[in-house]
């Protein structure tokens, strides 16, 4: 038991010195550097990026050494209650860092659905079929880059306006090809995927106002029509 509440402690003081600010990152920030590429600036942000990292481990092997105290004077009062501050040590960062991760995945799962229903009630509303919609759709993208936040866009919510596409009213498949074309991502994915095949369905609609709006998107989304 004792390796175990050991691998633990570990875990959580890489955790806690992980996220902990460190003062050298401000320091770096309030020097002329900070906002400078030039050669003269690299061993100043090496010196810098060595305090940090000095900084960090400090904290981790105060956060252990202070474990291991604790686990000690535990040891020899083992008739008595366990100090909360010792819990902590032992599993608290590991434990906030798991929780934390489980709760973001859930309510990523959540505000996804929410968004692919927003998309349902307006394929099934009552708004003026040539009437463009505009969505506030959730995205669970967190990198730095819009082409992979776009691509990220079209996989959660492509396919779900693509499912209603053939309902029977024309008005519902004119919404669910407008909801299509705003979600479609023609960056990284053109003329593929679920929009482009609703597109080339709406083009063949016997409804004359499902093809006139899918002529309108054809110039847009493929260049010309086909």
């Amino acid at each position: 038991m004792l390796f175990i509440r050991f691998c633990s402690a570990l875990i959580s003081a890489y955790v806690f010195a992980l996220y902990l600010p460190d003062p050298a990152t401000l320091l770096w920030r309030l020097t002329p550097c900070a906002e400078s590429w030039e050669e003269t600036c690299e061993e100043e942000h090496a010196w810098y990026a060595k305090l940090a990292t000095g900084f960090k481990v400090l904290a981790g092997c105060l956060w252990l050494a202070a474990w291991a105290l604790l686990e000690l004077a535990a040891c020899r009062r083992s008739g008595r209650q366990r100090p909360r501050l010792l819990t902590h040590l032992r599993y608290g960062p590991a434990a906030v860092l798991v929780l934390s991760f489980a709760a973001i995945l859930a309510s990523d799962a959540l505000l996804i659905q929410r968004s692919r229903w927003q998309i349902v009630r307006y394929i099934h509303g009552d708004a003026p079929p040539r009437e463009r919609p505009s969505f506030d759709l959730h995205n669970n993208y967190r990198h730095w880059c819009g082409n992979g936040y776009v691509a990220q866009e079209y996989y959660l919510y492509g396919a779900t306006p693509a499912a209603h596409f053939d309902h029977p009213d024309p008005a519902v498949r004119a919404r669910a090809l407008h909801a299509s074309i705003s979600v479609y991502d023609g960056l990284n994915n053109p003329g593929t995927g679920p929009s482009i095949e609703v597109l080339r369905k709406a083009a063949n609609d016997p409804d004359p106002l499902v093809r006139g709006i899918a002529a309108e998107y054809q110039s847009e989304v493929l260049g010309a029509p086909n």
